[in-house]
């Protein structure tokens, strides 16, 4: 009666749980920014869906190996995708843009091995990706001139995360 196979997952649930690895902030807080479509956007733009669908196909197995294992700190994962010399340099891009609304292009070393687009230069993503940069919460701060956090809070020192 009842199915027990799980529902396949989409490429961006899997984009989003290799954010959630990549940056320490749960779903919900990187759902909370708005960003998550378009930095899934930007990924497929900058190294190509072919190449993105290798990364979520590797990360998806490590995260499947992680469970099984009941390892703690995604040991697979970090071996499959931030330790990869193929999906290293994605990896760190992939902070930098979830930190600072910014993508960072790869290095000439990997666009020579893994190819790259054109698309793959440095700019701002949009004006809404420098206001959610994780950057400003990671550090209690806000982005000047585009969130402000209230009348007479330069007051107090800034709040840093637990």
């Amino acid at each position: 009666m009842g199915n027990s196979t799980p529902p396949p997952r989409t490429p961006k649930h899997i984009f989003t749980d290799i954010s959630v690895q990549l940056t320490g902030f749960n779903r919900a807080e990187l759902a909370g920014t708005g960003m998550v479509d378009a930095y899934y956007d930007t990924l497929l733009r900058m190294i190509g869906e072919r190449e993105a669908g290798q990364l979520f196909r590797y990360a998806e197995d490590a995260f499947a190996e992680d469970r099984s294992t009941k390892a703690e700190n995604g040991p697979a994962f970090r071996a499959a995708v931030v330790e990869s010399p193929r999906f290293g340099p994605v990896a760190l891009s992939l902070i930098k843009l979830w930190y600072l609304g910014r993508w960072y292009p790869l290095p000439g070393a990997y666009r020579d091995r893994y190819g790259a687009t054109a698309d793959d230069t440095e700019h701002v993503v949009s004006s809404q990706s420098h206001r959610e940069g994780l950057v400003w919460a990671a550090a209690g701060a806000h982005p000047m001139g585009a969130k402000g956090p209230g009348f007479g809070s330069w007051a107090e020192p800034p709040a840093l995360l637990p």
